[in-house]
């Protein structure tokens, strides 16, 4: 799958419908209470979903600053459950 973001286009792995479903009550709830600690903790957690491992995570986002980061894996977090996060990284 291809994310679109303001920060370039990125290529992460395909949801099926079961692990969207697995992960949208948390995204959900985490973006419900507006923690900005979990929503980071949560964006770490979706690095792994949407890359597969650190070592390409690095090489897809190492040359973003971590506001970049953030507004990249928020898109991505937005993309996979279909709704809109907006601007939660607190930029």
């Amino acid at each position: 799958m291809i994310v679109n973001t303001k920060h370039g286009e990125f290529e992460v792995k395909d949801l099926s419908r079961i692990d969207r479903r697995k992960h949208y009550r948390r995204v959900k709830e985490v973006y419900e209470e507006s923690n900005i600690l979990k929503l980071h903790d949560l964006s770490d957690e979706f690095v792994l979903i949407a890359f597969g491992n650190g070592k390409k995570a690095d090489e897809q986002l190492g040359k973003l600053s971590a506001v970049q980061e953030d507004e990249v894996l928020l898109e991505i977090m937005s993309q996979y459950m279909g709704f809109d996060l907006g601007n939660a990284s607190g930029d």
